[in-house]
């Protein structure tokens, strides 16, 4: 039943809580009113009786030898006269008296006469309190019509002596009828009430709800699109993602075959030219007829030759890749400075962690390339400066640093400024088309670039 009301509308099960609370409250204010009603009407019946037992019972009493009481059979037509007496549903049915030590002297039907029996009623009324109570809790004997009729019972003190004390207790019997019908017109008043109360809130309230219901339906409806939409962007995004990723990676791939096929087209055609340039200029200037102009012009040009050489060939050595097909990232930076030795002749000092075996032949080539550009740098900017190379794995994220210790970098020409510049440009794209991303931090001796390259283990 549970999982079926989970099943309905807000509105739907607003209404059945609210109407089983409502219509139990109304319940419980008509159970009230009716038990207020028939207190209120116990103690209104309770003063009658007393009243009545005074006026109507006490004045028969009469006494004979020795103050006792006459309880004879005038006292008895006397009072069965009034027995029957009253509106109707309040009559009087029946009247005992009861002596203060509980013995029963007189009863209208004779039940009990002569017998002693105390009970919290009694010493009540003895008291001196008037006690309003129904033959339906049993305190002492009754008859099997008063037990069905339920009578009302009035207790209360009937003679007093000069010392104040209740020498004679009345109990009288009355007809429950109409208190009956009083509680039954209560309650149904009080629970009409409460319905006619009850019944436009919650229909004006059931209208709130439905209507809010069907808000909030329209909202989950739009959120639930929304999040439609937003799971096919998601999926459409990661797609594109993983597509640009791969288009980087290509990318990066490509631009290192452009960048090893110029390193080996220009070792193979540019220097062999300029190499046999030089080598024709040699014999020129060997030759002993040449006018001292002549020979001065070809030594400078000479010179060019030889400088524009060396610079191509650095610029080679740079530019072409070793085999790095099946190589770890540890033997990459490995090759890397060694290839940066045969250029420079300079040792660099290297610290990899024994926990790095990665082979990923692309990563491979950005981080020899990496390795080598800092290195270069380092050198044409600050030579003299000691170098070292630092490679460490630390949760899921690779870390390769170029550090150089000594003297501050000096730029000494523009021309210096921009290569510098270009050269962090391209060390920056390489790291980047992995996923990282590079940081260089200049000091005042020395130099430290960065590059942090998250990794899928």
């Amino acid at each position: 039943m549970l999982a079926s009301i989970a099943n309905l509308s807000i509105a739907n099960q607003f209404l059945i809580a609210a109407s089983v609370v409502v219509f139990g409250l109304m319940a419980a204010v008509s159970f009230y009113t009716a038990s207020q009603v028939e207190q209120s009407a116990l103690k209104a019946a309770g003063s009658a009786g007393a009243a009545r037992m005074q006026t109507s019972i006490a004045p028969l009493i009469r006494r004979g030898a020795g103050d006792a009481f006459l309880f004879d059979d005038q006292f008895r037509r006397d009072i069965n006269s009034l027995v029957g007496q009253g509106p109707k549903g309040q009559r009087i049915t029946n009247v005992k008296i009861w002596l203060a030590d509980g013995t029963a002297v007189f009863s209208v039907k004779a039940e009990n006469a002569g017998g002693a029996v105390m009970f919290d009623e009694l010493k009540a009324a003895l008291a001196g309190e008037t006690i309003v109570s129904r033959t339906i809790e049993e305190k002492h004997g009754y008859s099997q019509v008063e037990k069905d009729e339920a009578l009302l019972e009035i207790y209360a003190p009937l003679l007093i002596n000069v010392d104040g004390r209740v020498i004679l207790a009345g109990e009288i019997y009355l007809e429950s009828n109409m208190l009956e019908e009083q509680i039954s017109r209560s309650r149904a008043i009080s629970m009409i009430a409460v319905f006619l109360v009850s019944v436009p809130m919650l229909s004006l309230l059931y209208l709130i709800v439905r209507r809010s219901g069907r808000v909030i339906d329209e909202q989950r409806q739009t959120l639930r699109e929304s999040l439609r939409n937003a799971i096919d962007l998601s999926i459409e995004n990661n797609r594109l993602r993983v597509m640009a990723d791969n288009a980087r990676v290509e990318a990066g791939k490509l631009n290192e075959r452009i960048l090893d096929q110029i390193g080996a087209d220009l070792h193979d055609g540019s220097l062999q030219v300029l190499t046999l340039v030089k080598l024709r200029l040699s014999d020129l200037l060997s030759a002993d007829d040449l006018p001292q102009s002549t020979r001065s012009a070809l030594g400078k040009l000479l010179d060019l030759v030889s400088m524009t050489l060396e610079e191509l060939r650095n610029l080679s050595a740079g530019l072409i890749l070793p085999e790095l097909e099946h190589v770890c990232v540890r033997e990459a930076i490995e090759l890397a400075l060694k290839r940066y030795f045969e250029i420079t002749g300079c040792d660099v000092r290297l610290e990899v962690g024994d926990d790095i075996d990665l082979r990923v032949h692309d990563l491979s080539i950005c981080l020899y390339r990496f390795v080598l550009e800092g290195l270069m740098n380092s050198f044409r900017h600050a030579r003299g400066n000691r170098q070292m190379v630092r490679c460490v794995f630390i949760r899921g994220r690779l870390y390769v640093s170029v550090a150089d210790f000594g003297a501050r970098q000096v730029l000494s020409s523009a021309k210096e400024v921009n290569r510098a510049r270009l050269g962090k440009v391209s060390q920056k794209r390489r790291i980047r088309s992995f996923g990282g991303r590079m940081r260089y931090f200049p000091r005042p001796t020395g130099s430290i670039a960065v590059a942090i390259l998250p990794i899928n283990v």
